[in-house]
């Protein structure tokens, strides 16, 4: 992929997914509340906090944040969570550690968040 191409995949602030790659997204999060981390072993969470301590960091690196853009993309596509694991299991050591530390943010803003629902009218 050319540099022109990997700029203006920066550009793209969002991925598209579809309702049943939501639902199970809900699914992981909403298994990920109760402490059952579905897409990592306890390893590679251990591993991941062991080595990077702070990665938000990491994201000021394009290459890195255009790696985890596409993992990400790619795992959406992937339905078999033992699958998903392996696929994660697979990626560059930097990349996995950046999705575990980014798992994690999300979990913890969905508990601080205020489960009112937003009223649209």
């Amino acid at each position: 992929m050319g540099k022109r191409e990997k700029e203006e995949l920066y550009m793209r602030p969002f991925l598209t997914i579809s309702s049943e790659e939501l639902e199970s997204f809900e699914k992981i999060i909403l298994s990920g509340t109760r402490g059952t981390h579905l897409l990592f072993s306890n390893r590679m969470i251990r591993e991941a906090f062991h080595r990077r301590p702070k990665p938000l960091d990491l994201l000021s690196d394009q290459d890195l944040a255009f790696m985890v853009q596409e993992a990400l993309g790619d795992l959406l596509e992937i339905v078999d969570f033992d699958e998903r694991q392996e696929f994660i299991e697979s990626l560059p050591v930097e990349v996995r550690d950046l999705l575990v530390h980014l798992y994690f943010g999300f979990l913890d803003r969905y508990f601080t968040e205020d489960k009112t629902p937003e009223v649209l009218h």
